[in-house]
């Protein structure tokens, strides 16, 4: 016999807003399930928190989701709504069908350089109109960002109460990083133009700056990282610089696609050379 109560009890809670679905992994003690909107069918993610202080005060996540929601940025995917469950605070938030960062750079390697500049300029643009309302994301990472055709938007607000805007610029380094190269920074003094050819150098000098050891050297707002990553023009397309560059589905480093064109270079030669000797 089953002897948990919580998911029927947040069923009740969450009321007519919310359907429950399946019970998802989390980690944190926290709670998560599949949901759909009642009413239009869209699909939603309901996360129950653990008690306080393990868990964040209900009273604090039902405030910052209400300032969450005067929010318009296209980019930032706030919560639909909060509540508490026996003292522990529920958050319904909306769940993407676009893939996340982290499942497309594992699938598809890194991003060309044109759709880096422009994924990380959403994500900045969306940090920005953030902090401008006193706000902060706190859980910025590669799992908390999907990209489609349109570029990213960012979702994960309902797992903390408070957060502090130098953690979403700490974070920004390393996203940038895996944009470009397919793999999150190992720590090393390492420019990304030594990893990836085609890189603008106001885009090597930005993630620089980002990653910096001292993280007195690093940006101080988000608006001064939109603002850099303005001065510079995006790249024109072009399917041929972007195969040599070596970003593209199927490779997690552009290095290992420089590999395969020497290769494939190589193997013409020799296939040259063994027809004229023919001869």
């Amino acid at each position: 016999m089953n002897s948990d109560t919580i998911r029927p009890r947040l069923q009740l809670s969450v009321g007519s807003l919310a359907l429950l679905g399946e019970e998802l992994p989390s980690l944190g003690g926290r709670r998560v399930f599949a949901a759909n909107c009642r009413e239009m069918g869209a699909p939603w993610q309901v996360t129950l928190h653990p008690i306080p202080p393990e868990g964040p005060e209900p009273s604090a996540i039902r405030d910052r989701v209400a300032r969450l929601q005067v929010l318009t940025h296209r980019g930032l995917k706030v919560p639909i709504a909060a509540g508490d469950l026996d003292g522990r605070a529920w958050v319904i938030e909306p769940q993407l069908t676009s893939p996340s960062a982290l499942l497309r750079l594992s699938d598809g390697g890194a991003l060309t350089v044109r759709q880096g500049i422009h994924a990380l300029r959403d994500v900045t643009r969306a940090i920005t109109s953030l902090h401008r309302a006193g706000l902060a994301h706190g859980g910025l990472d590669l799992a908390t960002i999907h990209l489609d055709d349109d570029g990213a938007q960012v979702t994960g607000f309902g797992a903390v109460a408070s957060a502090d805007a130098r953690a979403d610029l700490d974070a920004l380094g390393p996203i940038a990083w895996a944009f470009f190269t397919g793999d999150l920074p190992d720590g090393r003094p390492q420019r990304l133009g030594e990893r990836r050819r085609g890189i603008p150098e106001g885009l090597d000098a930005i993630v620089a700056s980002l990653l910096a050891a001292d993280v007195g050297q690093r940006p101080v707002r988000a608006e001064v990282v939109l603002n850099a990553l303005d001065a510079f023009p995006t790249p024109v397309p072009s399917p041929i610089a972007s195969f040599l560059e070596g970003a593209g589905r199927g490779t997690r480093s552009p290095r290992a696609r420089e590999t395969m064109i020497l290769m494939l270079l190589f193997g013409l030669t020799v296939l040259v050379s063994t027809l004229i000797f023919k001869r």
